[in-house]
């Protein structure tokens, strides 16, 4: 069939170990990311890069034997990864929420809301034509409680 001399590892054993430990997570993550139907499924990626990564990694120390470790910064290199897919993800979950919830910004100015106060202008509206009908400074008790 064919030999494999590990450098590295100094032992086949030991980088078959290694090898297995970050491909079986791999293609668990890999069956998961192909099989999901939630729409977060790219988020995914990350573990999925970082395990690839971690691999790649662990192959090229073996057959090179370098003693310099590169794995040590990994979240560094694939942090330009990292943001763009949680970028693509938030941007789904944005475009999701809108249409389950019907959020449409164009409507604010129809609903007479104001970001800057608590009472709406509906509100104030009905408390100014109420202030300025002319029985209102004239009310008993009675009639002011029964109003309310």
């Amino acid at each position: 069939m064919f030999t494999y001399e590990s450098k590295y590892y100094e032992d086949v054993m030991t980088a078959a170990w290694t090898f297995l430990g970050k491909l079986t997570p791999l293609f668990l993550l890999l069956i998961w990311f192909f099989t999901c139907k939630h729409w977060w499924y790219h988020s995914i990626l990350i573990p999925v890069a970082m395990y690839t990564y971690q691999l790649v990694i662990a192959f090229y120390q073996d057959a090179y034997a370098n003693t310099y470790t590169i794995d040590t910064n990994q979240l560094i290199y694939l942090a330009p990864f990292f943001i763009v897919i949680l970028s693509i993800v938030y941007l789904i979950r944005i475009k999701i929420f809108d249409r389950v919830y019907g959020i449409d910004l164009s409507e604010i100015d129809e609903t007479d809301v104001s970001v800057f106060s608590s009472v709406s202008e509906t509100d104030r509206r009905q408390l100014k034509s109420f202030q300025s009908e002319e029985e209102y400074w004239e009310l008993t008790e009675e009639d002011y409680y029964s109003r309310l």
